[in-house]
């Protein structure tokens, strides 16, 4: 059942294992598969080692239709954001080390510094921390998912999500080069902003 997609969302983990996004079994990434179905990482498997196979196939209310492995225990938050998202077929989360940096200081990810804070990400939301897995965790959030599409969460990690795989990936990979870069520069000095009119051209550019 979704072989294909099964590849895909391995070969998207090891991404994410590779570029330092994600490491060993840390995060958790999903899809939408089929007529109502998910397909989700299992839960502590390292993601550069995960065979096709090792995913698990969901339906909506979290019931395992196929794989022998346990499934991530923050499915919870993927299905809320699925839910208030019809447009929504892939989130990515991972702990990030320069996005999490943020998140662990309280502090978002400010879309004024880079271009591609602007294009690809618009604004990055903070939510509180929670207990992953947690009905808690899909409290706080809750109220960003209808207007970003990244979130970081406080002592925890981050959040992309979009409209097939690649994108939520993509999402993530800017995320943490943005906050690489903004800390980089910190340490250099203070980051130039990029004026309200020009980003504005960028925006009406999209």
């Amino acid at each position: 059942m979704y072989e294909q997609e099964r590849k895909q969302l391995q070969e998207i983990c090891r991404l994410l294992y590779d570029r330092n996004l994600v490491s060993a079994s840390d995060g958790n990434i999903s899809m939408r598969v089929g007529e109502g179905h998910i397909l989700i990482t299992p839960s502590r498997m390292n993601k550069g080692l995960l065979n096709p196979e090792d995913m698990i196939v969901l339906d909506g209310n979290g019931v395992v239709i196929e794989g022998t492995g346990k499934a991530s225990s923050e499915f919870p938050m993927h299905q809320a954001i699925y839910r208030k998202r019809g447009e929504i077929r892939a989130i990515v989360h991972t702990h990030p080390v320069y996005a999490t940096a943020f998140a662990l200081a309280g502090k978002t990810i400010p879309d004024n510094y880079l271009i591609e804070s602007k294009v690809i990400l618009g604004s990055t939301a903070l939510a509180e921390y929670a207990t992953p897995g947690t009905t808690e965790m899909v409290d706080v959030i809750s109220p960003y998912i209808d207007t970003v599409n990244s979130i970081l969460l406080k002592n925890h990690g981050a959040i992309t999500y979009g409209v097939d795989l690649i994108d939520a990936y993509n999402r993530m990979d800017v995320l943490e080069e943005v906050a690489k870069t903004i800390i980089m520069s910190k340490m250099i000095g203070e980051p130039i902003l990029i004026s309200e009119e020009n980003l504005e051209k960028l925006t009406k550019k999209k």
